[in-house]
């Protein structure tokens, strides 16, 4: 009867063990914190559903739940990273500038290539209504008597370049040396508000520039083009400084082969932002990818006060 006996209580004990470490598995799975993804709107795209097909390859990747966020726009998006509330953000160039002022949570590891037979992708164009000035240099010495229209101020192609450039110029504060600074909201109706007399002078993307001007090609006559800056590099993917390093690196290959192994997860990424139309997939990069904002059209820019301003 003893032995019987020790038979099956040892038998219970294994199956309590089994029934105890199973309870202890599905404790252990329902602490597992979803990952953190997040992005900001523009215009009336929160860009959530270009975001669920990387989100769905990164919880295959990692093994654990991920969730979507989107901020309203990208200085509380900049503020939700600063309060360590994302673990993968995608931020545009301006956002990130604005960061690594004071960036303690995040590093750059991936950005869009552009494709090399790529033509004005992703650049800002200075216009005027003006027809006495042709050229920049005469823009600054009459900037008094003008106004001038941004797009936005969370805009790097509407606000943040024509800035540097302005301030390579001698125009270091278009507030107090224009006649008036204003925000046209996109860059669709910046351009149709310069075109009806509402600003003087006005910076736009190239994207929607070249655009409107393939479309009907007399307003080529309405307007002069002042300027067109170099390819502007594209806002970086950030990845929060508290992954362990086996998970980092598995985050970083997943990106970097993303076109190979999911390309319509890439291709669903790139039609949520204009400015990522023309390029083909993510590669390395790190802070120093952002260096070109300190000079602009050959000339130093004031890049430290502009961003302050943000």
């Amino acid at each position: 009867m003893n032995r019987l006996s020790t038979k099956i209580d040892a038998s219970k004990l294994l199956a309590f063990g089994l029934v105890l470490l199973s309870f202890l598995n599905m404790a252990c799975e329902s602490k597992i914190r979803p990952l953190r993804l997040a992005t900001y709107t523009y215009a009336t795209n929160n860009r959530i559903r270009n975001l669920e097909p990387l989100s769905r390859e990164l919880e295959k990747v990692l093994e654990r739940p991920v969730h979507i966020e989107s901020y309203p726009d990208a200085i509380s998006f900049i503020d939700g990273i600063r309060s360590d509330e994302v673990d993968i953000a995608l931020i545009n160039t301006l956002g990130y500038l604005i960061l690594s002022l004071d960036n303690e949570v995040m590093e750059p590891i991936a950005a869009l290539k552009i494709k090399n037979d790529a033509v004005d992708n992703y650049k800002t164009v200075l216009l005027t209504n003006i027809d006495s000035i042709t050229e920049l240099n005469r823009l600054k010495h009459s900037s008094e008597e003008l106004s001038m229209m941004f797009v936005a101020e969370g805009s790097t192609s509407g606000n943040l370049v024509p800035r540097l450039l302005l301030s390579s110029i001698g125009i270091k504060s278009p507030e107090n040396q224009f006649k008036e600074v204003k925000y046209g909201g996109n860059h669709t109706s910046s351009f149709e508000k310069l075109l009806k007399g509402k600003a003087d002078i006005c910076a736009i993307g190239s994207n929607e520039y070249f655009k409107q001007i393939k479309k009907d090609s007399t307003l080529l006559d309405t307007h002069n083009l002042l300027w067109v800056s170099e390819e502007i590099p594209l806002g970086p993917v950030l990845l929060n400084h508290s992954f362990a390093d086996e998970e980092r690196k598995k985050i970083i290959d997943m990106f970097l082969t993303l076109h190979l192994k999911n390309s319509s997860a890439l291709e669903s990424i790139k039609s949520g932002w204009s400015e990522a139309k023309q390029t083909e997939r993510f590669y390395p990069i790190s802070d120093s990818y952002y260096n070109d904002f300190r000079e602009i059209n050959g000339n130093r820019t004031d890049l430290i006060e502009i961003l302050d301003l943000f």
